[in-house]
């Protein structure tokens, strides 16, 4: 049995919420609109995450995803 793992960004997923992406539609599964609820998670190890997709771990062992970067980097300045 394989193990996953999920990093989850501790600003806009503080609560660790994953729902995978799906889309609704009435005709087909592959048509529609996606649903999307800006909670941000990652599947795969932390340095994946890291060094190849722009998350960012802090000091403080927090999780930050590249979106609440641009947030964070804003109200620093």
């Amino acid at each position: 049995m394989a193990i996953r793992t999920f990093i989850f960004c501790d600003i806009c997923n503080p609560q660790a919420i994953r729902i995978p992406e799906a889309r609704r539609s009435i005709k087909r599964e592959n048509e529609g609109r996606r649903i999307y609820d800006g909670r941000k998670w990652f599947e795969g190890s932390i340095e994946d995450a890291v060094h190849n997709f722009g998350w960012q771990v802090t000091d403080s062992h927090m999780h930050i995803c590249p979106c609440c970067q641009l947030i964070v980097n804003k109200s620093e300045e």
